[in-house]
C-alpha cells in the first residue's frame, strides 16, 4: 500500500460574523464564539447598512439604518468574552463591502445565520447569504433555520459528517473535516453518495490513504458510508441518523472561481434550509 501523505491542518486566525440583527442571524454567534475559542481566532462582528438614496431628499445626509440597541450588539457581545473581537460597521452594497473586509483582514472563515422564506425558496440575509456562499474565497459556515437556537455556547462538535464525491472540489474540504474532528475530539463519518442520475465516480485511492494516514489524531477511526440516491436527501438522512453536529461539504467551482450554480447550489441550498446541524461549505 502506498505511504499516505501528511494531511494539512487548518489554522483559523480571523473569522467574519456578518449580522443583520435578526434572530436567526444571531443564532450563528454561539458557533462563531465556540470555533474562535477552539482555534484561538479573532472574530470580526460586521454589519453593512444599506440606505435607499431614492427616498432621501436631494443633498440630505444619508439616514442611519442602525439603532442604538443594534450598535450595542456590535460594541459588546457577551458570548465573545475572553475572545479577541472587533465590531465593524460600514455602509454600501453588502457583498462588495464584505468582500473588501475579507480581503483586508485576511478572513479564514465566514459564519452566518440563514433563514428560509417562502417555503424555503429563498435564503436570507436576503439573497446576500447565497451570494456570500457562492462568491466567498474562504469557507462559509451556514447556520440554517432548522438548527436549534442556542442561548449559550454550543458544546464541542462531537459528531462530524463529511460528504464527498471524490472530486477535487469535494476533497478540498477533507482537511477541514479532519481538523474540526481533531480539535473537538469528534467522531468522523465519511460518506459518499452514488447519485443514480449521473455516472458514478470511482473513489480516489489517495483520498482513502489520506483519511487512514497514521498522523491523524482522531478519537476513533473514521467510519465510511456509501449510499445511493439524491445527494441532499441521503446526506440529510444520515446526518439525522448520526445526530451530526456539523456537516462538511466541498463545493465545485465554476471557471470564474465562484461556486458552480448548476452542479452544487441545489444540493447545498437544501442542506442549508433543512439540516439541523450547521453546514460548512469549502470551495475546491
Amino acid at each position: 500500500m502506498p505511504v499516505a501523505e501528511a494531511l494539512p491542518r487548518v489554522a483559523l486566525k480571523n473569522i467574519l460574523f456578518p449580522t443583520d440583527f435578526s434572530e436567526r442571524s444571531a443564532a450563528a454567534l454561539p458557533y462563531a464564539a465556540a470555533i474562535a475559542r477552539c482555534f484561538r481566532a479573532k472574530v470580526y462582528v460586521a454589519h453593512v447598512a444599506e440606505s435607499d438614496a431614492s427616498e432621501a431628499p436631494a443633498g440630505a445626509p444619508e439616514p442611519s439604518t442602525i439603532s442604538p440597541q443594534e450598535m450595542a450588539i456590535l460594541d459588546r457581545c457577551d458570548l465573545l468574552n475572553g475572545i479577541p473581537y472587533e465590531a465593524l460597521l460600514e455602509k454600501g452594497e453588502i457583498w462588495a463591502v464584505l468582500a473588501e473586509m475579507i480581503r483586508q483582514r485576511e478572513i479564514d472563515l465566514i459564519i452566518l445565520g440563514t433563514h428560509g422564506r417562502g417555503g424555503f425558496k429563498k435564503l436570507i440575509l436576503g439573497s446576500v447569504a447565497e451570494e456570500i456562499i457562492r462568491e466567498a474565497p474562504c469557507p462559509v459556515l451556514g447556520v440554517g433555520p432548522q438548527v436549534p437556537s442556542r442561548a449559550q455556547l454550543p458544546g464541542n462538535l462531537r459528531r462530524i459528517l463529511f460528504a464527498t464525491d471524490f472530486t477535487s472540489g469535494s476533497l478540498a474540504a477533507l482537511e477541514y473535516a479532519v481538523s474540526f474532528a481533531e480539535k473537538n475530539r469528534a467522531e468522523l463519518t465519511v460518506m459518499h453518495v452514488l447519485d443514480q442520475r449521473h455516472p458514478p465516480l470511482a473513489p480516489s485511492e489517495s483520498a482513502f490513504h489520506l483519511l487512514l494516514s497514521s498522523d491523524l489524531d482522531l478519537v476513533a477511526p473514521p467510519e465510511f458510508v456509501v449510499k445511493s440516491g439524491s445527494p441532499a436527501t441521503v446526506i440529510l438522512e444520515l446526518a439525522a441518523e448520526k445526530q451530526s453536529d456539523l456537516i462538511v461539504v466541498g463545493a465545485h467551482e465554476a471557471p470564474d472561481g465562484a461556486l458552480s450554480t448548476r452542479t452544487v447550489w441545489p444540493t447545498l441550498h437544501r442542506l442549508l434550509c433543512e439540516a439541523t446541524a450547521p453546514v460548512l461549505t469549502v470551495h475546491g
